[in-house]
C-alpha cells in the first residue's frame, strides 16, 4: 500500500467523487479510478460503493478513511518537524577536528556561540579523526589529507603547509641531512596514521621508505620529541611557529620539500545538509585559511 494512493482516497471521499478528485489533484479520472482499485486489491477489500450519482463508502472503507486521516496527520506533523530541525540553528551539533585545527579555531568557536546561542556545540579533539568515520556519530569532521571514504561528502576548506624540522641540539650532534636521501643515516619521527601505519614521506612525489625510530599518535607527542633532541619529524608548519621563532627547531632542506595538506569538511550529504552544519563550514571555510596563512607567513 501507498502512502499518495491512501491520501488520493482520502481526497476522493472529501471531494465526493472521481471526477473532483482528478480536477483537485491536477491528474486524469482514469488515474484516480485506478489507484483507487489498485489500493482496494492491495487490501484485499472494498473501499468504495459506485453509483451512477455518487460514491459510497462502505463499513470497511470509512473505518479506513478516519484511520488513513490519522496516518496523513501524523506524516504532515512528522515532516514539519524535519523540516524544522534541519532549518533551525537550534540542537546538538557534534565536531571532530584534529587538535592543531581546533586551537586556531578557539576564536571562530567562541564567535559562533554567541552568535547561535541555541545550538549545543560537542567538539571533540582527535588528532586523527578519519577513522570516526565508520561509526558516522558525527554532524562534521575536519580531517587533513585523502579522504578513504567516497560514501561522505568532503568539502575543501583549507590548505596547510608540511615541512621537515629537527631541534638544532640535534642536528649539532648527528649532523644535518643534505638531501633525502640521506635521512635513512639519522633518527626519524612519525606520526601513526590512523591507527593503522606509519605516515608515508614523500619527496618530489616519490615515497621515501624508511625505518622510525618512534611512532606515535599525537602531533604534540611528535613535536615535544623533536624538541628534546630525539630526531627528524614532519609536522604542519602551523605547530611548530613558536619552537621555531624560539630556535627549538630548524626547517631542514632550506624548505625545499615543504608540501601542502588539503582540510577537508566531512559531512554525511550534499543534499540534506542541516542549516546549523552549512553555517559552521561557511564560517570556517572563509576565516580558517587566512589565520593560516598569517602564521605560516610570520616564520617565513
Amino acid at each position: 500500500m501507498k502512502l499518495d494512493d491512501m491520501e488520493l482516497f482520502v481526497k476522493v471521499v472529501e471531494q465526493g467523487s472521481f471526477t473532483k478528485a482528478a480536477d483537485y489533484c491536477e491528474i486524469p479520472k482514469s488515474t484516480v479510478s485506478r489507484r483507487i482499485r489498485d489500493l482496494e486489491q492491495s487490501l484485499k477489500t472494498r473501499l468504495l460503493e459506485r453509483t451512477t450519482r455518487r460514491l459510497h463508502l462502505t463499513e470497511v472503507g470509512e473505518a479506513f478513511y478516519h484511520k488513513a486521516q490519522q496516518i496523513l496527520k501524523e506524516v504532515e506533523t512528522t515532516e514539519k518537524e524535519i523540516a524544522q530541525k534541519q532549518g533551525d540553528y537550534s540542537g546538538k551539533l557534534t565536531v571532530y577536528a584534529p587538535d592543531c585545527i581546533l586551537e586556531l579555531c578557539v576564536d571562530h568557536v567562541a564567535q559562533f556561540c554567541q552568535d547561535y546561542p541555541d545550538i549545543s556545540l560537542n567538539l571533540h579533539s582527535d588528532s586523527q579523526p578519519q577513522h570516526l568515520m565508520a561509526e558516522k556519530r558525527f554532524d562534521l569532521l575536519l580531517n587533513i589529507g585523502t579522504q578513504s571514504d567516497s560514501s561522505f561528502i568532503a568539502r575543501p576548506l583549507a590548505t596547510l603547509s608540511y615541512d621537515y624540522f629537527a631541534s638544532p641540539d640535534y642536528l649539532a650532534i648527528d649532523g644535518e641531512p643534505k638531501t633525502p636521501a640521506d635521512l635513512h643515516q639519522f633518527s626519524t619521527l612519525t606520526l601513526n596514521q590512523n591507527n593503522q601505519k606509519a605516515m608515508e614521506w614523500y619527496f618530489n612525489q616519490q615515497e621515501l621508505p624508511l625505518t622510525h625510530k618512534c611512532t606515535v599518535d599525537s602531533p604534540y607527542v611528535l613535536r615535544a620529541l623533536a624538541v628534546a633532541n630525539q630526531g627528524i619529524c614532519c609536522l604542519p608548519t602551523i605547530m611548530v611557529s613558536n619552537e621555531i621563532q624560539a630556535n627549538k627547531l630548524v626547517r631542514l632542506f632550506d624548505g625545499q620539500h615543504a608540501f601542502q595538506q588539503v582540510l577537508y569538511g566531512v559531512y554525511h550529504s550534499r543534499r540534506y545538509v542541516p542549516n546549523k552544519v552549512k553555517i559552521l563550514l561557511d564560517d570556517v571555510e572563509m576565516q580558517l585559511q587566512a589565520r593560516i596563512d598569517s602564521i605560516e607567513g610570520s616564520i617565513g
